[in-house]
């Protein structure tokens, strides 16, 4: 894998930063039922896009440039302010707007020469925009939005962690005859969905933040089944969709200091979600078909403190991992998937 982070452009602008947590910050308010100024959200986020395009990308990145930070910020400013759009479009009723809209943003993506087949600018607007379209797609749509194997897809579901180990796998281990489909959503938004019916899945990955989630959304043990039935559900739906391989980066933990510290969260309670807890949610992914897991504290050992990650010192929610031990996750991914099937 390239040493991407000696390329002078790999952090992002100030300008891009600013750009970016504003629309992180609307997108949350966007997706709320009822938060917020919905006419404002739209505004906003169309003024975005005038200014955010696939063209301003490939001119500030060129093509073929692989991962970088800077690139995750604008495409995802890019693609958050069209799951801003599609999501309030769709839940006023105005489906056939928001597909219009989606089909002309994609277009506007390959004529700018972001193909699928080498660039992840279509990937990042699929994981930002399945989840609100993921009532209103088929097969059409998706063959309209680059998808050639549609029967054959390496779904990689969970939040931004998920999705830069999805690029980095692209960007290192092309995989013929398979796309590529991201899912920056809880998978439960997708079972059952028209989306579900219309893919074929041939692979899954998730780096599995499950535990964070019980710790700093659920916040107390009793909350803790619900979450390890999120498991159990997702290899009830894994097993019937049958994937060859399916790759789970297990025991990922978060900055349980400054959970304590900054959210008030019960320490036993944090303790638990990345020891015992853990341990739990492993055995029972362990259950998919294909399964191979990853267990992220072999790779980069438990540490309370801000020191494994990228977030600023006195973040609250200290989630986002150093690069160097994403590097070493994703080389680890990319055996997962070389390796012969089980």
């Amino acid at each position: 894998m390239k040493d991407y982070k000696t390329h002078p452009d790999f952090n992002p602008s100030r300008e891009v930063c600013e750009r970016y947590y504003a629309t992180i910050h609307r997108i949350g308010e966007a997706f709320k039922d009822g938060a917020g100024d919905k006419e404002s959200q739209l505004a906003a986020a169309y003024a975005d896009l005038r200014e955010f395009t696939p063209g301003r990308c490939r001119d500030s990145f060129g093509l073929g440039s692989n991962y970088s930070l800077a690139k995750e910020f604008f495409h995802e400013t890019i693609a958050a302010n069209a799951a801003i759009i599609t999501r309030i479009l769709t839940q006023r009723g105005d489906v056939s707007g928001a597909r219009t809209f989606m089909l002309e943003l994609y277009a506007k993506t390959f004529d700018a020469g972001f193909s699928r087949g080498r660039e992840f600018l279509a990937n990042r607007l699929d994981s930002r925009t399945f989840m609100p379209m993921r009532k209103h797609i088929d097969r059409e749509y998706l063959g309209a939005i680059g998808y050639t194997h549609p029967d054959n897809i390496l779904l990689c579901v969970g939040d931004c962690q998920t999705v830069i180990l999805a690029e980095m796998l692209r960007d290192t281990l092309p995989l013929p005859g398979m796309d590529i489909a991201s899912y920056q959503h809880e998978p439960g938004s997708l079972i059952g969905s028209p989306l579900d019916g219309v893919m074929g899945i041939g692979g899954f990955l998730m780096f599995c933040k499950l535990g964070n989630d019980y710790a700093i959304l659920g916040k107390r043990r009793e909350t803790r089944e619900i979450h390890l039935q999120t498991a159990r559900d997702l290899v009830d739906w894994l097993s019937h969709k049958q994937p060859k391989r399916c790759v789970f980066v297990t025991h990922v933990f978060f900055g349980v200091d400054n959970a304590v510290r900054h959210l008030g969260l019960p320490r036993e309670v944090c303790m638990d979600a990345v020891t015992d807890f853990s341990d739990e949610l492993a055995v029972i992914l362990a259950g998919a078909p294909g399964a191979h897991l990853i267990n992220f504290q072999e790779i980069c050992p438990f540490d309370p403190g801000p020191g494994c990650f990228r977030d600023a010192p006195d973040t609250p929610w200290m989630l986002h991992f150093r690069f160097d031990i994403m590097d070493a996750v994703s080389r680890r991914i990319v055996e997962a998937f070389q390796s012969p099937d089980d």
